[in-house]
């Protein structure tokens, strides 16, 4: 029984100098910034985009890169009730290429990956996902002098449904 008591007064007396301690060392390792239908969208997908310059044009800053992160989830829930063809995996190569160009070096693209935590595989699913959105653009939106105007206001639309803050 006392050593029950010892064993518990030791275990507590620790827990209570490390707390403060802990507490001041505590990092975020990532949280949610927002939700679009049920995937949320972390800190870690907005560091992604930016490291690895995954959106085109570049955003400016990351409120504007959420933005687009919304967006781009809204568009493929949208492309994924509509019939649209899978790109083959030599067109998900050519843009991985095409976008493999715009870096320095490889080297420095190895390192932009590792440091932002992005697979080869989740890359690819990237780029497909990126031509999946383009080819139902296409097809919902046939190109014509005000075809920008239109896909914004359908964006803003989808934004509005989902109840995302107008940014």
């Amino acid at each position: 029984m006392r050593t029950i008591f010892v064993a518990a007064a030791v275990s507590l007396s620790i827990s209570l100098a490390a707390g403060p301690a802990a507490a001041q060392t505590a990092i975020e390792i990532d949280r949610t910034l927002s939700k679009v239908n049920s995937t949320a969208i972390m800190t870690s997908d907005v560091r992604q985009a930016r490291l690895l310059r995954l959106l085109a044009p570049p955003p400016p800053n990351d409120v504007a890169i959420l933005t687009a992160l919304e967006n781009r989830l809204l568009m493929l829930n949208e492309a994924s009730r509509a019939i649209v063809s899978e790109p083959a995996a030599e067109q998900i190569a050519a843009r991985r290429r095409a976008w493999t160009a715009t870096w320095a070096s490889p080297a420095d693209l190895a390192k932009e990956m590792e440091r932002a935590g992005m697979s080869d595989r989740a890359l690819d699913g990237w780029f497909r996902d990126d031509m999946r959105i383009d080819a139902y653009l296409e097809q919902r939106f046939p190109p014509d002098p005000k075809r920008d105007e239109r896909i914004a206001a359908w964006i803003k639309d989808l934004r509005s449904r989902a109840n995302l803050p107008a940014r």
